[in-house]
C-alpha cells in the first residue's frame, strides 16, 4: 500500500494557555512486512548484531519483518498509570523490547545515552515530541566515555524541534547521536491503549531525564519492567 494521510489534531495546552493545532503527514509503507515467528525475528536480529550495525540496516530490517501478533502476547504487561518496557531480546550490541502504553501514558523528556534507536507502532498511536538541548550550566558533564552526559544541571534551555505522529504502517521513529532527546505521549483524548516495538544499539541501561519546570536533569535506570528469559 502506498499513499499519504493528512491528519489534523488540536491539542489543548495548559489552562489559560494557547491551543496547538498540529498537522501531520503520515507516509504509509510501500509494502507490508513479512510476518515471522518471534524466534526467527530474534535469530535475525542476533545475526545483524554480529556485523556492522547502522541506522539504515536496522530500519530496513524492521520495515521488512514483523513478529506474529500472537507471539507478542506473552511480552505484554499492562499497568494502569505508566508504560512498561518488556524485553524480547538483548545481547551486547542490540536489545529489543515491547512497550505497552496505557491511556494517558507520558514519558518524561529524556535522552538515549547517545545510542541508536528505532520504534515501530503495532497498536494504537503515539505522539513523539523531539527536542534539542541548547544550553545548560553543567557543560563539563557532557561527552563522557560510554554515555552522552552525566546530568546534574540546574539550568537547562531546550528547543522543541517538531512533533511526529506514529501509527501502525507509518514510518519508523528513530533516534541517533544527533537527535537523541524526545518525549512520547499516548494522549488521553485518543482513549485507546498503544503497543510499540523498540530496538536499541547498544542496549540502554540508563538515560538522562529533564524536568524543565524544576530546571534540573538526572540519570535514571532504563531497565525493562519484566526481563524475559534469554533466547
Amino acid at each position: 500500500m502506498s499513499g499519504v494521510l493528512n491528519a489534523v489534531y488540536v491539542i489543548a495546552g495548559r489552562p489559560g494557555g494557547l491551543r496547538k493545532c498540529l498537522q501531520y503527514e503520515i507516509m504509509s509503507t510501500v509494502s507490508a512486512p513479512q510476518t515471522i515467528p518471534v524466534d526467527e525475528f530474534i535469530d535475525r536480529l542476533r545475526g545483524l548484531s554480529e556485523g556492522v550495525i547502522t541506522k539504515q540496516a536496522i530500519y530496513d530490517f524492521l520495515v521488512s519483518y514483523e513478529v506474529r501478533p500472537q507471539d507478542l502476547e506473552r511480552y505484554k504487561l499492562w499497568l494502569p498509570d505508566r508504560h512498561t518496557r518488556n524485553k524480547i531480546f538483548r545481547n551486547e550490541m542490540l536489545e529489543c523490547m515491547l512497550i505497552c502504553w496505557p491511556i494517558g501514558a507520558i514519558t518524561p523528556l529524556h535522552t538515549h545515552n547517545g545510542q541508536l534507536g528505532w520504534m515501530t507502532m503495532l497498536e494504537g498511536k503515539l505522539l513523539v515530541e523531539n527536542f534539542r538541548k541548547i544550553d545548560c550550566n553543567r557543560p563539563e558533564n557532557q561527552q563522557v566515555v560510554g554515555m552522552d552526559c552525566l546530568a546534574g544541571a540546574t539550568r537547562i534551555e531546550m528547543q522543541q524541534l517538531g512533533t511526529e505522529l506514529c501509527v501502525p504502517g507509518g514510518p519508523l521513529n528513530t533516534v541517533d547521536k544527533k537527535q537523541t532527546i524526545h518525549r512520547i505521549k499516548n494522549l488521553p483524548e485518543w482513549n485507546e491503549r498503544a503497543v510499540s516495538l523498540h530496538v536499541y544499539s547498544r542496549p540502554i541501561d540508563s538515560c538522562v531525564v529533564f524536568d524543565l519546570d524544576a530546571q534540573r536533569c538526572f540519570r535514571r535506570s532504563a531497565e525493562c519492567s519484566v526481563p524475559s528469559a534469554e533466547k
